[in-house]
């Protein structure tokens, strides 16, 4: 039986973070994830490898630390188990055999096809594989790495089904050591954190019957959007990677375009939906409105963003407890910097000050949100650094 997504979470209403089995998770939407993946590909000599290993990295690491707390030794409970958190974090449907997975309505292939118009020349679902992956090498009680798990068919190619093949084979995995108690994160009271978090619960649907969170859209030409519930270091080693060992302006540039038309597609769409209506409130003035959006990261698992300073011109945002910050600071980046973050600010702003979609009864179209990045890039001037002591990105803005 499924669950809601939600249900799996402990929140930490001190320092904005959504933990499943002590590892965080954030909502992503399938459009937003499109892009970073194109990002990735984009940037990296092997985006592919690097989004499979991000998934099959983060995914061994909640799994079997769920094996272990669920006492989870039986293979068909396990079994079971996996098969019922795949569908309810809106994955998708498996059916599993013994030469097999068959992956049905996967909303990453789906969102593919949405968002290009064209089949792809090449599979697409590395996140759902990665996730096989690491369920058959915790079932095998083996490092990661054990079991290779091969795409063969999606739908992405136009394929009636996604397929996995599995390959019992050696794969090289170089897995960085992460452990967030190493870390001292910005804490700060909010004593109606969870009652929100409860409201919110209410207010985001359960995954249907394939495996898919779906959410309601106000976006022009789009009426709903699917909805992932992602362990964050699929992103974070990504982004990591892909801004060490490809090509940083690459990686900068389509990484911020991501978190630009991610925040477009997600949080400005949200503004019109009961979600957003429960997480934002009911803003007044531009500035209220900015600073609300803002605030509602601490819900979806992403720390606390505060606004420092925001009016007609300027803008200045501190980002504690972000995930791919703390990601970069475990592995040893000095200066951790997360495109994700600046990308998706500048999104908000553009919307709001540039847009006014808050006037409008439809935002933009997709299209649009797409086309207006150039636009946005020669009209916001920005400056990002980290701030240790706070463990904060911070942000400034000017237009």
């Amino acid at each position: 039986m499924m669950k809601h997504s939600l249900d799996f979470v402990k929140f930490n209403a001190e320092t904005g973070r959504a933990l499943i089995h002590g590892y965080p998770y954030a909502y992503r939407s399938a459009f937003l994830n499109q892009y970073f993946e194109n990002a990735v590909r984009s940037a990296h000599p092997d985006g592919t490898g690097v989004l499979y290993k991000a998934s099959l990295f983060a995914n061994y690491r909640v799994l079997r630390r769920a094996k272990e707390s669920l006492n989870l030794e039986d293979e068909s409970e396990f079994l079971k188990f996996l098969e019922m958190l795949f569908m309810s974090l809106g994955y998708g449907k498996p059916l599993t055999s013994k030469e097999d997975i068959k992956l049905i309505a996967s909303p990453i292939a789906q969102t593919y096809l949405y968002v290009h118009h064209t089949t792809s020349d090449v599979p697409m679902c590395n996140f759902q594989r990665g996730f096989f992956a690491a369920s058959l090498d915790v079932i095998l009680n083996q490092s990661p790495g054990t079991v290779y798990v091969e795409e063969t068919e999606c739908v992405a190619m136009q394929d009636p089904v996604c397929r996995m093949v599995p390959h019992v084979k050696p794969y090289d995995v170089d897995f960085p050591d992460v452990d967030y108690s190493r870390i001292d994160f910005y804490t700060e009271e909010d004593p109606h954190f969870m009652e929100k978090v409860n409201l919110l619960r209410k207010a985001i649907p359960k995954a249907d019957d394939t495996g898919n969170i779906y959410v309601q859209s106000a976006y022009g030409g789009l009426k709903r959007a699917a909805f992932l519930y992602f362990p964050t270091e699929y992103f974070s080693y990504a982004t990591w990677k892909a801004l060490t060992e490809g090509d940083f302006s690459t990686a900068d540039l389509t990484l911020r375009f991501a978190g630009y038309s991610g925040f477009l597609m997600t949080f400005v769409s949200l503004y019109y939906t009961p979600i957003g209506k429960v997480a934002y409130g009911n803003p007044e003035t531009p500035e209220d409105l900015f600073r609300a959006i803002m605030g509602s990261m601490k819900y979806w698992g992403m720390g606390f963003w505060k606004v420092e300073e925001v009016g007609e011109g300027r803008a200045v945002a501190k980002v504690h407890n972000f995930y791919e910050n703390d990601f970069q600071r475990l592995v040893g980046v000095g200066e951790p910097y997360s495109p994700y973050v600046v990308g998706g600010i500048m999104g908000l702003l553009y919307a709001i000050y540039r847009v006014r979609f808050y006037l409008k009864e439809e935002p933009l179209f997709i299209s649009e949100a797409i086309q207006s990045y150039d636009e946005a890039l020669e009209t916001f001037k920005v400056s990002s650094s980290f701030d240790h002591s706070e463990n904060a990105q911070i942000v400034e803005f000017e237009w």
